[in-house]
């Protein structure tokens, strides 16, 4: 597809720019965010194209087409240094932008990405199968690009930068959630990450432990809210993103609200699978050590999408965080039907849950605390309940063992109300 188009849009070329290439409508949000960046004068953004794969596939190519995708954008995250942003932009092609590295030895690092995986589906990777464009602009969500070379692909090749050499690079500023938010998910789905600091509350003192990052995943451009069990079945890739983004959201947001000395702790959610990607760990430490510096008595790592995690799977994940949190704890889906053996040895030290938002008496709401209550605690010290109704169902909870809250509306009023029923 060496003068073809990203879409089937239209057919629109520019002579003194090379390629004109259309993109995907859901691609303009990264766009935008660099077209008027410094990297594309200084050759750091490029195109790798997979039309020898879905040339070499052919019929195939729609039934595999997803697992590709997926392949190609973990193979060019892993490799990749942690400052790159890769987005897909048509059926084909992946845009990547690599400011931490020069010209030269970022198109090699996309050299080598795009080999491995056309080794991957096709068996080798064939010269004339290698085709990488340099970006010249970005210019009213339309693409220039000239075709690298053969002569310059066979230089690249010995030149990329060791995996040692990409790790030393230092880690792209974590406070811009306009890197991680909006993106489009696997599925073609534009995709927005918002984030509410929730207070949560001790509930045998009725004092504030901190702040839990609440998230939300919305589908643009509705704005609908994405349910959990949609979220579940994202990639990791995508995880990741959502994950990045709740952070840096939540990092804003503390700043925002101007408040003076430290918090005593956050809750930050993070998804298993980014605690089980190198590449994310190494993100997600910078986000934690900066969120330590707004905390008192250290972070609470919450680590979403454990059911059905092996403990051993678990605590390797869970051990590598510890250096950055005093307390890490599992987000649970539902009442767990069976025994959460899983956590058992798999390094945390409570559960979390959100509260069902319409029960319908205070006896389904004693029904659920104690459920939870009996499954969480042979294994972990600390059950936490978000989305509590108020100070009634607070005390049920404390009751029934539940040691943490959060309110589903106006939390500084209901803790008021809790703090002076204990000193009546």
């Amino acid at each position: 597809m060496d003068d073809g188009m990203l879409s089937t849009a239209g057919d629109q070329r520019r002579p003194d720019a090379g390629v004109w290439r259309f993109v995907d409508v859901h691609a303009r949000e990264t766009l935008d965010r660099i077209q008027s960046a410094s990297v594309l004068d200084a050759g750091k953004v490029c195109l790798v194209g997979l039309d020898a794969v879905r040339s070499r596939l052919g019929p195939r190519w729609p039934g595999r087409r997803e697992q590709i995708y997926e392949h190609a954008l973990n193979t060019l995250r892993r490799r990749l240094a942690a400052d790159a942003l890769v987005q897909r932009v048509s059926e084909t092609d992946f845009l990547v932008v690599q400011p931490g590295v020069d010209r030269l030895s970022g198109q090699a690092l996309c050299l080598n990405c795009l080999r491995e995986v056309l080794t991957h589906f096709l068996g080798e990777a064939v010269l004339g199968d290698v085709v990488l464009h340099e970006v010249s602009a970005i210019e009213d969500g339309h693409i220039a690009a000239r075709k690298i070379g053969r002569e310059i692909v066979q230089s690249l090749a010995e030149r990329a930068p060791t995996p040692a050499a990409i790790a030393s690079l230092p880690a792209a500023p974590v406070a811009s959630q306009g890197r991680w938010n909006p993106f489009v998910a696997h599925d073609g789905r534009r995709l927005r990450t918002s984030c509410q600091l929730e207070p949560v509350f001790q509930l045998k003192t009725y004092e504030r432990i901190g702040f839990r990052m609440k998230r939300r995943v919305l589908v643009l451009p509705s704005e609908a809210a994405m349910p959990i069990t949609e979220q579940r079945a994202l990639t990791g890739a995508d995880l990741e993103r959502i994950d990045l983004a709740t952070l840096a959201r939540g990092l804003e947001r503390l700043r925002q609200q101007g408040e003076t000395g430290k918090h005593p702790s956050l809750v930050l959610p993070v998804s298993f699978a980014t605690l089980s990607s190198r590449r994310g760990r190494t993100q997600l430490a910078e986000f934690f050590r900066a969120a330590e510096e707004n905390v008192q008595r250290g972070l609470i790592c919450e680590v979403c999408d454990v059911e059905g995690v092996p403990p051993g799977a678990l605590l390797a994940a869970t051990s590598l965080m510890r250096p950055f949190c005093r307390y890490i704890i599992a987000a649970l889906s539902t009442v767990p039907t069976g025994p959460l053996s899983n956590l058992e040895g798999g390094g945390v030290q409570g559960v979390s849950i959100e509260c069902p938002p319409n029960l319908p008496s205070d006896d389904a709401f004693d029904d659920f605390v104690k459920a939870m209550v009996a499954a969480a605690r042979p294994f972990v010290r600390a059950t936490m309940l978000y989305g509590v109704a108020g100070p009634r169902q607070a005390a049920i909870a404390s009751l029934h063992g539940a040691t943490h809250a959060s309110f589903a509306a106006r939390p500084p009023a209901a803790a008021a109300q809790m703090k002076q029923g204990a000193s009546a």
